[in-house]
């Protein structure tokens, strides 16, 4: 039982970990695709790019055992790898027509998505007890997210598709995640297939629309990003090194610990923790709703803990 407890706070401290560390993604984005007015795929394209060369490197140097996997896991990485390229194409265009604040909220209804699939598929059977953290946890995110009323859920069809297509995808890798930790895959190794892959997916994207998705390069010059300087490729660099590569790591390390459903729950925290950072950062300060949103979510993740 002390085994169990232990472990279980080690999934915890690393999902949490990594939601802080993940929370400061938009933060970049937003640095990358307004002040130097680059397309958000091809800023993800070399983000990914970058943390699989980051990975690649660091593995080859410290543990070059972990390079190596079993051909039979090659099916799942790639599958995972589109499902990373679809989750970041689906949000960008959710954010596109919905707005991010919505967007973030329609990706968290991955939680009771994931809660219902890994029973399905034959994992742990839900209680009610858990009912009180996803409550907490999605209604803090909406505060967070500035959704004061359901006015703001005026969707049109395709903000709502992809807006709830997007939680789709983010169970699936939540799921995914899981598979390839209970595969007894290398948290290391599996970011690096998974990014690298997803890198491949994202530059066939940019190459094929050229412009016609919105948020793609216009032409094959563009991947090059042109006119950025040295701080936009640091910027970049740091956000594959930080809040991707090391963020995602840990989120990843997390399944071996924890199951989906309760890993989605805790990335709840993701949006509170952009919210506070932005404040230093960009200057933005939060409403009375939004603080009510993070204590709210603060006390789902307590829930989530003692159940």
């Amino acid at each position: 039982m002390l085994k169990l407890k232990s472990s279980t706070s080690v999934g915890i401290a690393q999902v949490l970990s990594g939601a802080a560390l993940i929370s400061l993604v938009g933060i970049f984005i937003k640095i990358m695709v307004v002040d130097y007015a680059q397309p958000i795929f091809v800023v993800t394209f070399w983000r990914n790019l970058f943390v699989c060369s980051f990975l690649m490197i660091g593995l080859r140097i410290f543990k070059p055992h972990l390079l190596k996997f079993e051909r039979d896991n090659l099916g799942l990485l790639a599958v995972y790898g589109m499902v990373l390229t679809g989750l970041n194409g689906i949000w960008g265009g959710s954010v596109y027509y919905n707005g991010a604040g919505v967007s973030t909220v329609l990706v968290y209804v991955s939680v009771p998505i994931t809660v219902l699939a890994q029973w399905w598929l034959g994992g742990e059977r839900p209680t009610l007890r858990i009912l009180p953290s996803i409550f907490f946890c999605l209604f803090g995110c909406g505060l967070v997210c500035g959704i004061q009323g359901m006015s703001d859920f005026s969707l049109t069809p395709m903000g709502m598709f992809l807006g709830l297509l997007s939680s789709v995808f983010f169970s699936m890798y939540a799921l995914l995640g899981r598979e390839c930790a209970r595969r007894g895959i290398n948290s290391y190794s599996t970011m690096m297939h998974v990014f690298g892959i997803a890198a491949v997916y994202m530059l066939v994207l940019n190459l094929g629309a050229q412009g016609v998705i919105p948020g793609t390069a216009p032409n094959p010059a563009g991947l090059l990003m042109p006119g950025v300087d040295w701080k936009g490729w640091a910027c970049i660099l740091t956000l594959a090194l930080g809040p991707s590569m090391t963020g995602w790591t840990l989120i990843t390390a997390s399944f071996n610990h924890l199951s989906p459903s309760v890993v989605n729950i805790l990335l709840t925290v993701e949006p509170m923790m952009t919210a506070l950072v932005a404040i230093p950062v960009l200057g933005e300060y939060m409403s009375i709703e939004q603080w009510a949103g993070c204590f709210l979510i603060v006390i789902g993740v307590i829930v989530l803990k003692k159940r």
